[in-house]
């Protein structure tokens, strides 16, 4: 694929939802001024555009710092946390992504930004299926980062056709979620983080319950939500994880038609409220979450 010719825009995260329905091809200008870093996206409609989570991701990552470090990108779409891992001085990216697409489009945003297409290794993946049992993955990872897709189900067959398809995540739009907390953990190095991003709408109970079975102690809210907090990950004393950052984020109109499912899968799943109102308009929490390996 060539850039030449093609129509540049500068990305807005406010408009995020509205990058779905510009040609294929186009190329997002993403300025990244506080962090010092500017990359270039070429869109695909098929395939989702940065969030405002990603963009958020993307100031951890750099925060971090990546040097030699081998870090994974989970549920990858654009590639975009991968090309900041990349620019953050990662030695490897591992890119993953059910949608051929997002593969293809990793790949391509890789080349985009000149790095060096010897340091990925992009995987079509539903979640860590095609990796399991690879010796040079499983145990081998540093950090993995996730904006994982959070729509639930319609009923019926999905034909995934659109990027708003592919962020179809099963009941409760919990599936790559899920499987980023039960089965993360076994492609860390021991010491080895995560950290991902999860929102009031899949059920904060549910991720809190599975956070503690599968990662240890952590630290939670002493409220009807245990994710409705923040803390400096450095100030949480011998817990394994914690909420590193709390965001109330505006309901873009693209979750409308999902209400009905999100709200049935709340009161049947026994979750706090999965939305709040203010000032007449829907928002949703959004957690950070980081978690570490200890064997």
């Amino acid at each position: 694929m060539s850039s030449i010719s093609k129509t540049s825009i500068t990305y807005d995260p406010e408009k995020y939802a509205d990058y779905q329905s510009v040609e294929s091809g186009t190329i997002l200008n993403v300025e990244l001024n506080h962090i010092n870093t500017n990359l270039r996206l070429e869109t695909h409609q098929a395939v989702w555009s940065p969030t405002p989570f990603a963009i958020k991701m993307g100031e951890f990552i750099v925060s971090d710092g990546c040097h030699q470090k081998v870090v994974m990108d989970f549920a990858s779409g654009s590639g975009f946390l991968s090309v900041i891992a990349h620019k953050s001085g990662a030695a490897k990216v591992i890119a993953t992504d059910l949608n051929p697409k997002a593969i293809m489009m990793t790949k391509h945003n890789w080349k985009l930004n000149n790095l060096h297409p010897e340091q990925l290794h992009a995987i079509e993946s539903d979640c860590f299926n095609a990796m399991k049992g690879n010796s040079e993955i499983e145990g081998q990872v540093d950090m993995i980062y996730s904006n994982p897709p959070t729509i639930p189900d319609f009923e019926g067959d999905i034909k995934r056709l659109s990027a708003g398809d592919w962020n179809i995540n099963g009941k409760g739009g919990r599936i790559v979620n899920d499987a980023l907390i039960t089965q993360g953990r076994d492609f860390l190095k021991s010491g080895g983080e995560v950290l991902f991003v999860t929102t009031s709408k899949q059920g904060s109970k549910l991720t809190c319950e599975l956070l503690e079975q599968h990662w240890g102690k952590g630290v939670k809210a002493d409220t009807d939500d245990p994710l409705d907090y923040a803390i400096d990950w450095e100030t949480r004393g011998n817990a394994n994880w914690a909420v590193i950052k709390r965001v109330d984020l505006l309901l873009s109109d693209y979750y409308l038609p999902f209400l009905s499912q999100i709200k049935q899968f709340a009161k049947e799943q026994r979750q706090p409220e999965p939305l709040i109102e203010k000032e007449g308009k829907l928002y949703q929490k959004t957690y950070f979450i980081r978690a570490k390996k200890v064997d």
